[in-house]
């Protein structure tokens, strides 16, 4: 075996000097190994050149003048962990050798034992296990330091769990994501680990659980999903990744790694991206929704019913602002709460708070998270009544003035948040709007009926009125020469007659036009016959009628026919100068078709304006019902209207 050339540097810690003596001739008797002895003959002297100087290996005898035994060697290697340790003692004690070893010696030699070979090779092997373990040691540490800073400062939970499911490995973000101390969970059946604690960190604990059981009775390994952690005194509400991996070789060869990500940044981000999305989503159906009536009662009632699904709340109400002060339009209540909650809500509701004025002034949202400990003791003493503590108002304002207020309240204190404010405002903006659009359309019934009455009165005038004044005037006139020309007198009553069948028959038709609702009593052709026959007497042309049994239609579209017939009839008796007009209505398979046509002097079509001699009115009529109007018309040629209503 090759020598080394290498010189050992050998620390003699022997306190007899004959011992120490033959130790040395020993050392110095292999002439292929240097080695520089220094010797200590007190455990004190030896520990101060221990730490003076660099030695490779301490040969050490445990019984020394200022100490004795094991506690000897564990000084020693307390006071320097880089240098090997040899013991030579004169007690042959293979119990208290092996404690030696133990505690950190390389090798345990009786005095009696060793020969120059022995303690030499000895030496030598001690200095090479000692280098060998050190560098394990210092791997050890370096693995355990890369464990440390990689695993234990990582934002991913780590859990190492053996062949046997045990787990024997955790890091710190696993304690800080479930709450449960590390000492809990190693050395666990993650088994039982999941079902008795684990799962009930998650918010879908059965989902969980059976996931992970699932893939230890298949021997499998779990795909990344996603579990949501509840908040508890020990845990942050969060959302994590979990997936698993096996462990192909080394100690735990069989074994799983569980991970978990946390993504409750992502998780919080796609979640309000989906709520203002389906905001935005509940948003436009209430849109659509107050848009599709004119009724302001409907209008109010249909928003506060989609309210719920914007902004939770426990009861709700639409205040309006008039002249002569406020009113509650609409209100919602929890059908829950009793009645003197709703009567106390009511009163709250119809209070000219200082919230309704800051809303007025301002223009903004107010927001109140507990109405029960407001300064106005009135206020107080309200919402205690109506057991109500979080508030939440918008005004509703049209060209910068206050007409209402939209109020949600709720029985929870804080339960309103800013978000919340700013959707309300957004649905008070809606409201606004869908409240103009019914009061816009009130006023245009209230003039339609105004102008319809006006209509009917002129019609009254022109017709019955003269009718009547006609017939008392042949009557005067017949009673005059009821003696004198019982003849004349005869066909002048004959004239009243006719005349009164007729003022009659006009009378009937404007009374039916005064009860829209008798109208669709009857049927089109019923309608037309009503109507059609009694103006031929006093209109400047004939007219001529072919109306086919039309099956009966819904109440709006016969109502927009008679009336498109109408106001055709009334065009060409003050514009077309006709002589001869005929309507006809014809019901197909699919379709009823109404045509008035006359041989007037006509137009031009394309050189007149859609709202000219009544056209915009038509059209009008006609597109409420989903029908298409079509004129022909030319100068010198007549006209020809032509309205087709297809079956639903």
């Amino acid at each position: 075996m090759p020598q080394s050339t290498t010189t050992i540097q050998l620390l003699l810690i022997e306190d007899n000097p004959g011992d120490a003596r033959l130790i040395r001739e020993m050392l110095l008797a292999d002439p292929g190994q240097r080695v520089r002895v220094q010797h200590a003959s007190t455990l004190r002297d030896g520990l101060v050149l221990l730490t003076e100087h660099p030695f490779d290996i301490v040969l050490l005898d445990l019984s020394l003048p200022d100490s004795h035994g094991e506690g000897t060697l564990t000084k020693v290697v307390e006071a320097n962990q880089q240098v090997a340790v040899v013991v030579l003692t004169g007690n042959n004690d293979e119990e208290l050798g092996l404690r030696a070893v133990q505690i950190g010696a390389q090798d345990y030699l009786p005095k009696t034992d060793v020969d120059a070979r022995l303690l030499m090779r000895s030496l030598r092997y001690a200095i090479e296990r000692h280098r060998i373990e050190t560098k394990v040691r210092e791997s050890e540490r370096e693995y355990s330091s890369l464990i440390n800073d990689v695993f234990n400062t990582s934002m991913v939970a780590v859990l190492i769990l053996d062949r046997q499911y045990n787990v024997v490995w955790c890091n710190e973000a696993t304690e800080i994501y479930f709450g449960i101390p590390r000492e809990r969970l190693l050395g666990r059946d993650s088994r039982l680990l999941i079902d008795t604690e684990l799962k009930c960190v998650f918010a879908d604990p059965d989902d969980y659980a059976q996931r992970l059981l699932d893939a230890y009775s298949n021997g499998a390994f779990t795909d990344r999903f996603e579990c949501h952690v509840t908040p508890d005194v020990t845990r942050e509400e969060r959302w994590l990744e979990h997936w698993s991996q096996p462990i192909r070789d080394g100690m735990f060869e069989g074994g799983r790694i569980e991970q978990y990500t946390d993504i409750t940044d992502r998780k919080r981000l796609e979640i309000a991206e989906a709520e203002q999305r389906q905001f935005a989503e509940a948003l436009r159906d209430t849109a659509a929704l107050l848009s599709s009536t004119l009724d302001l009662d409907e209008v109010l009632g249909r928003m506060l019913n989609k309210l719920k699904r914007l902004i939770p709340h426990g009861s709700a109400s639409v205040v309006m602002a008039e002249s002569d002060g406020l009113w509650v339009a609409q209100q919602r209540n929890d059908p829950a709460r009793d009645t003197q909650e709703m009567e106390a809500a009511h009163q709250l509701q119809l209070e000219p708070s200082a919230h309704l004025d800051q809303m007025r002034l301002t223009g903004q949202a107010v927001l109140v998270d507990d109405l029960q400990v407001e300064d106005d003791p009135d206020t107080r003493e309200a919402a205690r009544r109506a057991n109500i503590r979080s508030y939440l108002g918008a005004p509703i304002r049209l060209q910068n003035e206050t007409i209402g207020y939209l109020n949600v309240f709720d029985t929870r204190s804080g339960f309103f948040t800013t978000e919340d404010a700013g959707r309300l405002t957004a649905v008070a903006k809606l409201a606004a709007i869908a409240i103009q659009n019914a009061r816009l359309y009130q006023q245009s019934q209230a003039l339609a009926a105004f102008e319809e009455r006006q209509r009917l009165a002129r019609d009254l005038h022109d017709s019955v009125s003269q009718t009547l004044f006609t017939c008392r005037a042949m009557a005067e006139t017949a009673l005059r020469r009821w003696d004198k020309d019982p003849a004349r007198a005869r066909e002048l009553t004959q004239e009243v007659y006719d005349l009164t069948v007729t003022a009659l028959a006009e009378m009937r038709i404007l009374l039916l036009e005064l009860r829209p609702a008798a109208l669709t009593n009857i049927s089109l052709k019923q309608l037309f016959e009503q109507y059609l026959k009694p103006i031929q007497d006093r209109r400047r042309f004939t007219l001529h009628m072919s109306v086919s049994e039309i099956a009966p239609l819904p109440p709006d579209v016969q109502i927009a026919l008679y009336r498109i017939v109408q106001e055709a009839l009334n065009n060409i008796d003050k514009h077309a100068h006709a002589r001869q007009v005929e309507v006809l209505a014809d019901d197909h398979d699919n379709r009823v078709e109404v045509a008035i046509s006359d041989d007037g002097t006509g137009f031009d079509v394309s050189g007149v304006a859609a709202t000219s001699l009544g056209l915009g009115i038509m059209r009008e009529r006609a597109e409420s019902i989903g029908a298409t109007l079509t004129i022909e018309s030319a100068i010198g040629h007549g006209t020809r209207i032509t309205v087709m209503w297809h079956k639903r």
